[in-house]
């Protein structure tokens, strides 16, 4: 599990901005969060306590959220699932290139995995407000909100 405080604190913002997102946004905000959620949670879980070993555990749950981000902004349409699609890619692509070259620093990755974690929830605070204010629009003018 997390063994020093920074872990804690980022999955404190994740939680925050995902029950943010559940609570208030939209139908793919609310999956994205879901998603992005799950694999925080599942994360710890697949670590291995060994820092020369690649983590294929962690590296198989950031796939998996990255398929289902790509297919939400595909589902979707939006640029803000684009972008988050995008930072999930670019995450796993760390992990892979952790994998290739064991030269790379592992503070070094896990500081570009967290600044894209941190990509992903800001394109999520956006979808979440863009659904608010997209409903308080609807709600002013009349008109029925997006799903």
């Amino acid at each position: 599990m997390y063994q020093t405080l920074t872990p804690w604190i980022s999955l404190s913002i994740a939680v925050l901005v995902c029950g943010f997102a559940l609570w208030k946004g939209d139908r793919w905000a609310r999956f994205v969060a879901a998603v992005y959620l799950a694999g925080w949670i599942a994360t710890p879980f697949a670590q291995i306590r060994d820092p020369l070993s690649p983590e294929w555990g962690v590296m198989i749950i950031d796939a998996v959220v990255m398929i289902l981000l790509v297919w939400a902004s595909l589902k979707a349409r939006r640029l803000w699932s684009v972008f988050a699609a995008a930072c999930q890619m670019m995450a796993v692509a760390s992990h892979v290139v952790s994998i290739i070259d064991l030269r790379i620093y592992i503070a070094t990755v896990v500081v570009g995995l967290t600044l894209l974690s941190y990509g992903v929830l800001v394109a999520l605070l956006v979808a979440t407000l863009s659904a608010i204010r997209a409903r308080r629009v609807a709600h002013e003018g009349g008109l029925n909100p997006r799903p």
